[in-house]
C-alpha cells in the first residue's frame, strides 16, 4: 500500500511540476503570440498552480484582454485568450471649449486604442475629479458602449456638468475672538452673492485644503501657537448649494518669553552683538507671539549685518513653547555654508502658469543661496499683484550638500472692475475700467478703460506681456481714441494713436524703456469768445514719436516698500516726420523712509517736466503740461496753470513736491485700510506762443487726508483735500472716491 501511495504522489508531482517545452496561444487576432509568450518564464523548473495564477494576472493586466485561461499538459502550456475590443470610434457629449480640452488630456481612451472595463472606470473617476476640482460637484458621466463588428466598439461618454456648486454659506465652528468676516477674508473660498459678478464661490477640495493651512497662520499670526483646524466639510442643501463649516480649536494666546542670540563660527564685534540684542528686546519684549514678529527679526538683523558688511552669514530663528503662555526665541547665527539650490518648488499656483514665477525669479537651481537675491526675488513676484501672499522656505534636500528653495503664493483676483467719481467746481467725471493681470494665467495684463465726464470721452486698450517670446523683455501696446471737451481750455481735441514699448533691465535695478508712437490730433476751438491766439492753435496735426526712459529702483519693495528710493529720467520726441517737433522731457524721485515706527512710512515725489518745440513753431495744445490729481490734490487735473482770456493751455515747465505719511487707524485689518496725509506743493507755467498770457508764478499748495481700503464688493478709495495756496483763476476738486470689485 505504501509503495502505491508513493508512486501516485510521484506521478502527480510529475505532472504538476514539470518543465515548460512548448507554448500554444489560442484566440489572439491583433496581438501578436510573441507578445504573450515573452511574459512566459520557461525556465522554471516547476509549473504548479500558483505559477499558472500568476502568469494569468500578468496577461490580464496588460489590459489586452478579457478573459484569460491557462492549462498545462505533457510540458505543453496552452494559453486560451478572448482580446478587449478596439475603439472604432470615440466622442465626448455635453462639454465644449476648455472643458473639452481637459478632458480629452485626461482620458487615455482613443479611437484605435484597446477598451477594457478598468480603463474606463478609471478614465470616469479621472474625470470626476476634474469636474469636482472645478466646482461640478453634481456632475453626472454615462458612457455608452455600442459594439460593432470585428470586435470593436463605439465609446461615447455623455457628460451633464450641471450647475457649479457654490457655497451659500461659510461657518467657524469654535472661532471665539473674530468675526466671520473677519476669517472670510483670509481664505480663498467665499460666499456667492449677486454682486460677486466675476468672483468665484464654487466649493474646491483643493481650495478647502489650502484655506485650513491659511486659517492656521492667521491664528498662529494672532497668537494663538498651538491652533488646530480640526475639520473642514461641505453639506449640501436642497437647492444644491453648500454649507462650509470649518472646525477651529484656537487654544490660547502666548506672549514671547525669553530670547537668547548664540554665535558660531562667526566673529562679531561686541557693539554688533549689543545692537542685535537690542533689535531682538525692541521687538520681543513685552509682545504677544506672531511668525510675522519672527520674520520681521529675522529681516532686521539680516539687513544689519548686510550693512556691517560681514560676509557669509546664516540666519536661523527657532521659537519654542515655555511653560504655559510663553514662547522663547533663539536666534543662531552661523557662518554661511555655500549651500547650493538643489530644487525650486513651487506652490500653491492653481491658475498662474509656474513659468511666470520662474520668470521673476533672479535665483535659480545650481545657484548658491543668496538671502538678497531671495528676499528680490520675493518680491519681483509679490509686484505683479497677482498673489495676496508670497513665502519662502529652505529646506534640507535628498541630496548631501544641496537644499531647496520651497516657495508659497496664495493667489488672488487678478480681474478688477472699476468705476470713480470725482466732484469738482467745473462738474464731474466717471470711469470705468475692465483689467484682468493674469489673463490665460500667463501674467499678460489686459485693459479696457472707459471715461465720460464733462470734458472727456476716452477709450484704452492696453495689452503687457511681462516676457515676450521668453526674451525677458516686457512688450507693451496701447491702441486709444479720444475726444477732450476743454471747457475750461476752450477748446476741443480728437485724437487716436497708438504706442509701443519694452522694458528690460539693463544693470542692476537700472531699467531701461524705448517706445514708438503716432497720433493724429484734430483740434478745435469751441469758446467763441477765445482769444485770437488760442484760435490759431487749432487744426489737424500728425505726430511721429520715437522715446525712451530710465529708472533706478532702489526700493526695498517693489510691490509695498518702506525704504529707498526710485529716480526716472524719460524723454519723448516728435520726429521732423511730424507737423510740430517737440522734446519732451521729465524727471523725477520718490523717497521712502520709516518714521516713528512701520505703521509711520513717510514719502516724498518731486517731479519736473518741460516740453519745447521745434523749427520755431509753438507746442501744440495736447502736448502743453498739466498738472494730473496724484501731483496737486485738491485741483482739477486741467485747473492750474496759464490762462488765455479765461481758457486754461497748459504750460510748457512743471514742478511739483508731494509729501505723504501714513499713520494708523481704528478700521478692522479684514477691510486691509490705508490711511495718509498729504501735502502736495508745485505750479504749471510757461507759454511759448505770447508774453500776454496770464501766467502766475504764485506756488499752489493743498494738504488732506485719504482712505483706501477692500470693502465687500470690491476696493474703495476717498480722498478729501483743502487747497491752501491758489490763484484766482485755478479750478477746484476737494472730493474724490472711487469704487471697484475684484474678480
Amino acid at each position: 500500500m505504501t509503495r502505491l501511495i508513493i508512486i501516485f504522489f510521484l506521478i502527480l508531482t510529475n505532472s504538476l511540476f514539470a518543465e515548460i517545452k512548448k507554448v500554444t496561444v489560442i484566440g489572439n487576432v491583433r496581438v501578436n503570440s510573441s507578445t504573450i509568450e515573452s511574459l512566459v518564464d520557461k525556465k522554471i523548473a516547476n509549473v504548479d498552480s500558483i505559477y499558472i495564477n500568476n502568469l494569468t494576472k500578468k496577461i490580464y493586466d496588460t489590459d489586452f484582454f478579457s478573459d484569460v485561461k491557462i492549462s498545462f499538459n505533457q510540458d505543453v502550456l496552452s494559453i486560451n485568450v478572448v482580446e478587449n475590443p478596439m475603439v472604432n470610434f470615440f466622442y465626448i457629449n455635453g462639454i465644449k471649449d476648455t472643458d473639452l480640452d481637459q478632458v480629452n488630456k485626461i482620458i487615455t481612451l482613443k479611437e484605435n486604442s484597446i477598451f477594457s472595463s478598468a480603463k474606463l472606470k478609471k478614465d470616469i473617476e479621472a474625470t470626476k475629479e476634474f469636474l469636482n476640482a472645478s466646482g461640478y460637484y453634481q456632475a453626472s458621466i454615462n458612457p455608452e458602449v455600442i459594439k460593432v463588428d470585428n470586435n470593436q466598439i463605439n465609446l461615447i461618454i455623455n457628460i451633464d456638468k450641471k450647475e457649479i456648486s457654490q457655497i451659500k454659506n461659510i461657518y467657524f465652528i469654535g472661532n471665539k475672538y473674530f468675526s466671520n468676516s473677519q476669517l472670510i477674508d483670509v481664505i480663498t473660498s467665499s460666499e456667492h452673492g449677486w454682486w460677486k459678478f466675476f468672483s468665484t464661490s464654487a466649493l474646491s477640495e483643493q481650495r478647502i485644503e489650502n484655506d485650513k493651512q491659511l486659517l492656521k497662520e492667521f491664528y498662529k499670526s494672532k497668537s494663538f501657537y498651538d491652533v488646530q483646524i480640526e475639520s473642514a466639510f461641505a453639506n449640501i442643501d436642497s437647492n444644491d448649494k453648500f454649507t462650509l463649516t470649518f472646525s477651529i480649536n484656537s487654544g490660547k494666546k502666548y506672549k514671547f518669553g525669553d530670547y537668547d542670540l548664540k554665535v558660531s563660527g562667526l566673529t562679531l564685534k561686541d557693539s554688533d552683538t549689543d545692537e542685535i540684542k537690542n533689535i531682538s528686546n525692541n521687538l520681543l519684549k513685552n509682545q504677544f507671539y506672531s511668525p510675522l514678529i519672527i520674520n520681521k527679526l529675522n529681516k532686521q538683523i539680516t539687513d544689519f549685518l548686510e550693512s556691517k558688511r560681514y560676509g557669509n552669514f546664516e540666519i536661523n530663528v527657532q521659537d519654542s513653547k515655555a511653560g504655559e503662555d510663553k514662547i522663547n526665541v533663539i536666534v543662531q547665527l552661523n557662518e554661511g555654508q555655500k549651500s547650493i539650490i538643489n530644487k525650486i518648488n513651487i506652490q500653491g499656483n492653481t491658475i498662474t502658469e509656474e513659468k511666470v514665477i520662474r520668470d521673476n525669479l533672479i535665483i535659480t537651481e545650481g545657484d548658491q543661496i543668496n538671502s538678497s537675491k531671495i528676499k528680490k526675488s520675493i518680491d519681483n513676484v509679490k509686484s505683479k499683484q497677482l498673489f495676496s501672499k508670497v513665502d519662502y522656505k529652505i529646506e534640507e534636500s535628498d541630496k548631501k550638500n544641496l537644499k531647496d528653495l520651497n516657495l508659497f503664493v496664495k493667489e488672488q483676483p487678478t480681474g478688477n472692475i472699476s468705476a470713480g467719481v470725482g466732484y469738482g467746481t467745473n462738474g464731474g467725471l466717471f470711469e470705468a475700467s475692465i483689467n484682468e493681470r493674469n489673463f490665460l494665467g500667463q501674467g499678460i495684463n489686459l485693459n479696457f478703460t472707459g471715461m465720460l465726464s464733462t470734458s472727456v470721452l476716452r477709450g484704452d486698450v492696453l495689452y503687457v506681456d511681462p516676457n515676450y517670446i521668453n526674451s525677458n523683455k516686457e512688450l507693451a501696446v496701447s491702441l486709444f481714441s479720444q475726444v477732450d471737451d476743454y471747457k475750461i481750455s476752450g477748446y476741443q481735441n480728437k485724437r487716436l494713436g497708438n504706442r509701443d514699448s519694452t522694458k528690460y533691465e539693463i544693470y542692476e535695478d537700472i531699467f531701461f524703456r524705448p517706445n514708438i508712437g503716432i497720433q493724429y490730433d484734430k483740434l478745435e476751438v469751441t469758446n467763441s469768445s477765445a482769444s485770437s491766439l488760442l484760435k490759431s492753435r487749432q487744426g489737424n496735426f500728425l505726430t511721429t514719436s520715437f522715446g525712451y526712459s530710465f529708472f533706478y529702483d532702489l526700493r526695498d519693495s517693489k510691490f509695498n516698500p518702506t525704504s529707498g528710493s526710485l529716480i526716472y529720467f524719460d524723454q519723448n520726441i516728435a520726429t521732423l516726420l511730424s507737423d510740430i517737433p517737440t522734446i519732451q522731457t521729465g524727471i523725477g524721485t520718490t523717497f521712502y523712509h520709516e518714521l516713528l515706527n512701520d505703521k509711520f512710512i513717510g514719502s516724498a515725489k518731486a517731479r519736473l517736466a518741460n516740453v519745447v518745440a521745434f523749427n520755431n513753431k509753438d507746442v501744440k495744445l495736447s502736448d502743453r503740461i498739466f498738472s494730473t490729481s496724484s501731483d496737486l490734490r485738491g485741483f482739477e487735473p486741467r485747473g492750474v496753470g496759464p490762462v488765455d482770456n479765461g481758457d486754461h493751455v497748459g504750460g510748457n515747465n512743471l514742478a511739483t513736491l508731494s509729501l505723504k505719511s501714513t499713520f494708523p487707524n481704528p478700521i478692522p485689518e479684514n477691510l486691509r485700510p490705508t490711511t495718509f496725509l498729504f501735502f502736495d506743493i508745485g505750479n504749471v507755467w510757461g507759454v511759448d506762443y505770447s508774453n500776454s498770457i496770464s501766467d502766475s508764478s504764485k506756488l499752489r499748495s493743498s494738504t488732506g487726508v485719504a482712505l483706501d481700503l477692500m470693502s465687500p464688493i470690491g476696493p474703495l478709495s476717498f480722498t478729501y483735500s483743502i487747497p491752501l495756496s491758489k490763484a484766482s483763476t485755478d479750478k477746484e476738486q476737494k472730493f474724490l472716491f472711487n469704487i471697484g470689485s475684484s474678480f
